[in-house]
């Protein structure tokens, strides 16, 4: 424990922590209601416990192996070996009272030959070396000709001089510290370092994994989706199963609806009493600050349109292909004429296998059911071309 407290400290504690709350986000988040919410905050913990097993594991790498034990031992051993030499040479004459020297003496061997051939070495070096240089970097005289000789002459090597003319001595630069440990230790800290950013980053990977699926999901979802984006497609389609056809809706949630239908990319054609959303002529599909991607949004009586087939046939096509979102005001027989000739349009493009490449959602929210043969193709159509049908009962 010493060595990970040492080594990981309270930033490796901090890690641990974060992915062991990670974890347990990820078990709850099976159990829970809300998935994405569990499963979301995992994935922060997870990314938490990353960035700081990267910041312990960049210090542990600035740690170097202190070898000084080592070398120690290798002095003393060769020390014990130098001096079991010496004393094989010395003769077999034995007293009581004889000390260590005495023996060596007795062999013609002096004291100074016990002494370890590295402290010899090192005495020989030192003598060597010019009592000059033991003074360290001097500075030299701006002064030229006759007096900087007398100046030279006059000053000896061991004199103080004067002090403005040699300088104030430069301090000798300070090396950073640097951590040590021994190589067993630092092994060790090594081993654990690998796990703590191994088990990180797979509950990171694992988190964002399922956070992606569940987000999936509920993106394929009638009214569950979280955070639109106008992903929709034929590729978001095929991962998970989607509601083709919704009998059962609450008119409360229609406002919400109409909204994330056009975040999510998809567009509708809504025929209902009124403007369930009045006063607004665009739709959001993408803000990312003061930039605004927005779906034009247009309100049409029933009754001309039924008297206009044309109009009625470009609502429909630019609903097809995304490009608008409809609300077919009013009621009675013009509101089922309306949707019975786009399901014509729809049955003749279903003969050439066409399919819409984002979803087109048919609501009908008026009081009146719409007519039941009209309903029965629409059903029939939406699985296999894309479409939803969304019935708000009275």
């Amino acid at each position: 424990m010493n060595i990970l407290w040492n080594t990981f400290g309270l930033i490796g504690l901090a890690s641990c922590l974060a992915w062991v709350a990670a974890a347990c986000l990820l078990a709850v988040g099976f159990l829970a209601r809300d998935r994405f919410a569990a499963w979301l905050k995992a994935a922060a913990c997870a990314l938490a416990g990353v960035i700081l097993a990267t910041v312990i594991s960049a210090s542990i790498r600035t740690i170097e192996i202190d070898r000084s034990a080592e070398v120690q031992a290798a002095e003393a051993a060769g020390a014990k070996a130098a001096r079991e030499k010496l004393r094989s040479r010395a003769a077999d004459i034995r007293f009581a009272e004889d000390t260590a020297a005495d023996q060596a003496d007795i062999a013609g061997v002096s004291v100074a030959e016990e002494q370890g051939a590295y402290e010899r070495a090192v005495e020989e070096r030192l003598a060597k070396i010019p009592a000059y240089r033991g003074r360290g970097k001097q500075r030299r005289s701006t002064k030229s000709g006759a007096a900087s000789a007398a100046t030279s002459d006059a000053e000896l090597p061991g004199d103080a001089g004067d002090s403005s003319d040699s300088g104030e001595p430069a301090e000798p630069e300070k090396k950073p510290a640097v951590r040590m440990l021994p190589e067993s230790q630092l092994i060790v800290a090594d081993r654990y370092d690998r796990i703590n950013r191994g088990v990180a980053w797979s509950l990171l990977s694992i988190a964002l994994g399922l956070v992606g699926i569940e987000y999936l999901k509920r993106f394929n979802s009638t009214f569950d989706a979280v955070w639109p984006l106008p992903l929709a497609g034929t590729w978001v389609d095929g991962s998970f199963p989607k509601a083709h056809v919704v009998d059962e809706a609450a008119a409360n949630l229609l406002p919400d609806f109409l909204a994330r239908s056009v975040r999510k990319g998809e567009s509708f054609i809504l025929f209902a009493e009124g403007d369930p959303l009045p006063g607004r002529d665009a739709l959001p599909r993408c803000a990312i600050g003061p930039l605004h991607w927005d779906l034009p949004k247009r309100t049409f009586n029933a009754a001309e349109l039924q008297a206009d087939p044309k109009l009625a046939e470009i609502v429909f096509e630019s609903a097809w292909f995304g490009r608008g979102a409809f609300v077919v005001a009013g009621g009675g027989t013009a509101a089922d004429a309306v949707l019975s000739g786009m399901v014509a349009i729809l049955v003749r493009r279903h003969h050439c296998r066409a399919a819409a490449r984002r979803t087109v959602n048919f609501i009908w929210a008026l009081p009146q059911p719409p007519a039941a043969a009209t309903v029965d193709e629409l059903r029939c159509l939406c699985s296999q071309m894309n479409l939803r049908l969304v019935v708000i009962p009275s």
